[in-house]
């Protein structure tokens, strides 16, 4: 992975074969912000989204490259750092789709645009009612 961090934005290169929740991860660990994932794209492969349906993740693996058009979320900041990434993806015949990223790979690069959020506090908690994790910012 390569980084380069001007002010609260930061830029990541990340190369073939990384596992990018790790990568986000590593990124987030350190320095107590909470970060804004603002920008994603690249290729993505071996990878699950998940359609949150009811307080269940309904989940659909995918293992060959498809073309990453964006990606957005939050890592929370007390604790340990939470993920929570959407991505839109398209295929060969230039059908997108998307949600909730629960795991992928790198195909070839990626480039993730991130905001750190100095001072502010947030963390991912489990709202019982909807059954859900929530981000409470505090």
């Amino acid at each position: 992975m390569q980084r380069a961090r001007s002010g609260n934005l930061e830029l990541l290169r990340l190369e073939h074969g990384e596992d990018i929740l790790e990568s986000v991860l590593g990124a987030a660990k350190g320095d107590g912000a909470t970060l804004i994932i603002s920008t994603g794209l690249g290729m993505i492969h071996d990878f699950e989204l998940g359609y949150f349906d009811r307080g269940n993740y309904l989940r659909k693996a995918f293992d060959e490259p498809f073309e990453l058009l964006s990606m957005a979320g939050t890592v929370s900041s007390e604790g340990e750092p939470r993920v929570h990434i959407h991505v839109t993806v398209a295929d060969k015949e230039h059908g997108a789709f998307g949600g909730h990223l629960l795991r992928g790979k790198v195909w070839m690069s990626n480039e993730i645009g991130l905001l750190r959020l100095d001072g502010v506090s947030t963390c991912r908690e489990f709202d019982p009612v909807k059954r859900v994790g929530i981000l409470n910012i505090r």
